[in-house]
């Protein structure tokens, strides 16, 4: 995606049809074409009237959206927010699915004890995020996860954390497969999830390397070969 204004529709990492059967192909290309596109126009056209702010990045203008003018700050958080948060959506599927990195994966055993349990708390806040909304994992600069519901294009509070992934509980998401079957649907996100990411904090990075140095000593202190 461009940095800044004006912002272009990003292209995705797989064809619009190579995440079924578990969502539909139909379903993705309207979702991302016109949709997504919709929220690229929108803000485009917003930023064309406040040429100050032309040269802010699209995460910039999420995460300080609230120290806008009041003229301008309703609209931008819902085309920035509705941009950045469909970004992050289509970022987060791949087809097949794919396993966490090992370094979230200990981020997920210290939270949630293991993997099923962090899908199980996943669906369970997806499932009742009702009316339009998105459900997030996130990590914080303490290499701590969460889950956060959000509600229209509303996004997390990203100057303190860092998307992992993000579920699209709109019904635009959904509707058209799955009708009313919400469950279903959250089902079938988790079968193409991609959990390959990893928090994007130094923080995080540097805990993690010195927990993993701190497992892999014996007891006498000394540095055992990594396997």
């Amino acid at each position: 995606m461009n940095e800044h204004y004006p912002f272009e529709l990003p292209p995705l990492s797989y064809g619009y049809y190579d995440l079924e059967p578990h969502l539909d192909g139909d379903m993705i290309k309207t979702h991302h074409t016109v949709i997504m596109q919709n929220y690229v126009d929108k803000l485009n056209s917003l930023l064309a009237r406040f040429p100050q702010y032309q040269d802010w990045s699209l995460k910039a203008l999420v995460a300080y959206a609230d120290t806008f003018p009041p003229a301008l700050r309703k609209e931008l958080k819902n085309s920035a927010g509705g941009l950045y948060n469909h970004y992050v959506y289509f970022n987060s599927m791949t087809p097949g699915g794919r396993m966490p990195t090992q370094r979230l994966m200990n981020q997920i055993k210290n939270t949630f004890g293991n993997f099923e349990n962090m899908k199980k708390a996943l669906y369970n806040s997806a499932l009742i995020n009702f009316g339009c909304g998105y459900t997030w994992l996130v990590c914080n600069k303490s290499c701590n996860l969460q889950i956060i519901n959000t509600q229209r294009n509303n996004t997390p509070p990203l100057t303190v954390v860092s998307p992992v992934a993000v579920i699209d509980m709109w019904e635009h998401s959904f509707f058209q497969q799955y009708v009313n079957g919400r469950d279903d649907y959250i089902n079938a996100w988790l079968e193409v999830a991609d959990w390959s990411k990893v928090c994007e904090y130094m923080a995080c990075s540097t805990a993690l390397d010195t927990l993993q140095d701190n497992v892999q000593r014996n007891p006498q202190g000394n540095i055992q070969g990594r396997q």
